[in-house]
């Protein structure tokens, strides 16, 4: 009888204690918020006819404005992300190493960064630390201990998985309800990417035994253990792809809860099939992304639960609102230390870079030459002719995604040019290729550049005129002469030699075209003695052939405007 009563004592003491929990237990609905840039491409700043915009220093703002200022200041109210291909693009971070870019996400304290293609460009080892993180960098004359996560589950490297990057963070955080309470909560940062290694150069990717496995499973995996073994209450896919197609292809019974995209530089919000959200923010700080995890309480046992991801929306840098041409101006939008940090990269890339090589009286711009079937536009004919002197060449090409900037003229009559702005034209610190062969393995380059598989490499190119019609060939005309016609050479130009000059990129990367089967011709010629030298990089010498033109032309740097590529 008193065992019996005893158990009934302790059953009520477990009752009441229950209750007394569920009396303690905050209620309603908590929220954590998340922002997400990508696609930085080192563009913390951005200048347009003359005026400096500081979008990096105006999301840093609202980045303050949920984490708190000054004492206030909590790094557990946000989940800061980035989605990759962080540095490589802007001057202001090609010259300088990339640091700038560097120092601003250590001081915004992101808790993740994905792993993008770009991060390849100038070697894995320059932009990824061996412990997963990003990289240390000098800056205010002192060395800084960068900790940042750098997240990537499905990288291998000869086989296994690279060791220079985590699948996944565990980042614990604070999510607040409407009375200022709050729980803590844990989200698992899963890092993934599409396989670019075709965006990539061989030489930095697949020939140094890196691939990727597009294997969505894996991401999901991570996340059903992550979740179901209690040490995540909520998991997010940052993936360097596209976030609404990688939202799709985790499929329908994904534990995933959030995915966050970027490599394609679009804007996306929206839900996939089975309800999962997903996010983009564009490119280069124009945008960024932002949502909130909706958390409640289990009552029992105390702990947070998931109730959805709400409000998941793209806003827009202002360009009205990111601008500090005067003391003060804007200082509510600008957050203060990475506005210090963004005009010191400035003045450092000044030092580095300012000097003015000449000018140009014709805008360098990305718009489709009339004529040229969207085959030719002032800045690529310039980047192409460019290229042709590095080599010393006759003909040069240039892919679609090598062009990446432009310099028009506005409003104003010319414009300088300066060794910094041929580093923003140039930015991969591409090797030159340059070939020897006849202007019959020219037409079999052409041929292919007219396929889905060769368009995306051989997009641009100067030297010669080339007319098409239905993915075939018409004519080839050089300096004004034809001398190729409906399938018939004049004069022997079949077998005449011309020197070709190309990137590193272009001549090393491997794309099939599915319909023809034709492969990049260049593949095969290197190795032989049609390959004549690819020891020159691209930016230091495109400032060397135009300093010498510049010397003897007054300054002025010539923009070719001809379709060279003409539709017929």
């Amino acid at each position: 009888m008193k065992t019996r009563f005893l158990l009934l004592l302790a059953f009520a003491a477990a009752l009441l204690s229950g209750c007394d929990k569920a009396k303690d237990t905050p209620s309603g609905y908590f929220y954590l918020p998340v922002i997400e840039t990508t696609d930085i491409h080192g563009h913390i700043i951005e200048k347009e006819n003359g005026v400096v915009h500081y979008r990096m220093a105006f999301i840093a703002d609202k980045v303050r404005d949920i984490r708190g200022r000054g004492a206030a200041y909590r790094k557990d109210r946000l989940l800061l992300l980035d989605g990759g291909d962080i540095y490589q693009g802007a001057s202001i971070s090609n010259l300088l190493g990339g640091q700038p870019v560097t120092a601003a996400l250590d001081m915004m304290e992101y808790d993740a960064v994905a792993l993008g293609n770009h991060e390849f460009d100038w070697g894995i080892e320059h932009t990824v630390d061996a412990d997963a993180t990003m990289p240390d960098y000098e800056w205010g004359g002192a060395r800084q201990v960068n900790e940042v996560p750098v997240v990537c589950a499905n990288l291998y490297q000869d086989g296994s998985r690279a060791t220079f990057t985590k699948d996944y963070v565990i980042v614990e955080k604070t999510a607040v309800n409407a009375q200022g309470e709050s729980v803590r909560v844990r989200i698992g940062v899963i890092g993934f990417a599409e396989d670019y290694a075709g965006s990539i150069m061989t030489s930095a990717f697949t020939g140094r035994g890196f691939s990727i496995r597009e294997d969505y499973a894996i991401a999901d995996a991570l996340a059903k253990e992550l979740e179901a073994s209690g040490q995540c209450d909520a998991t997010v896919l940052l993936v360097h792809g596209a976030a609404d197609r990688s939202a799709e292809r985790l499929g329908g019974d994904s534990a995933i809860d959030l995915v966050l995209g970027g490599h394609s530089h679009e804007t996306l919000s929206g839900w996939n099939g089975s309800g999962t959200p997903y996010l983009q923010g564009g490119r280069y700080c124009e945008h960024y992304s932002n949502a909130d995890f909706k958390f409640s309480v289990d009552r029992k046992t105390g702990r947070p639960v998931l109730a959805g991801v709400i409000s998941p929306i793209n806003f827009a840098v202002r360009d009205a609102l990111d601008q500090h041409v005067s003391e003060g101006q804007n200082a509510e939008d600008l957050d203060e230390d990475v506005l210090a940090l963004s005009d010191e990269a400035i003045a450092a890339c000044d030092r580095q870079g300012g000097d003015v090589i000449g000018y140009i009286g014709f805008g360098a711009t990305t718009y489709y030459i009339k004529g040229s079937g969207d085959r030719a536009t002032p800045m690529s004919n310039w980047m192409c002719d460019i290229l042709r002197r590095i080599g010393d060449a006759d003909v040069a090409f240039v892919n679609g995604g090598g062009v990446r900037t432009s310099f028009p003229l506005g409003n104003q009559s010319r414009r300088d040019i300066t060794v910094a702005d041929i580093y923003e034209m140039f930015p991969f610190n591409n090797l030159t290729y340059v070939y020897e062969i006849s202007y019959a393995e020219l037409l079999r380059l052409f041929t292919y550049s007219l396929t889905n598989g060769g368009r995306s490499l051989f997009t641009f190119m100067s030297g010669i005129d080339c007319g098409y019609r239905d993915y075939s060939v018409v004519s080839l005309t050089k300096d004004g002469t034809v001398i190729y016609q409906d399938g018939r050479w004049t004069d022997g130009w079949a077998t005449r030699t011309l020197r070709l000059s190309v990137s590193e990129y272009l001549a090393t990367t491997s794309r099939v075209d599915n319909y023809t089967g034709m492969e990049n011709p260049l593949l095969q010629w290197n190795g032989t003695p049609r390959l004549l030298s690819n020891n020159l990089v691209d930016n230091e010498n495109a400032v060397l052939v135009l300093r010498k033109e510049a010397a003897a032309s007054g300054g002025r740097l010539y923009i070719d405007a001809s379709p060279h590529y003409i539709l017929q």
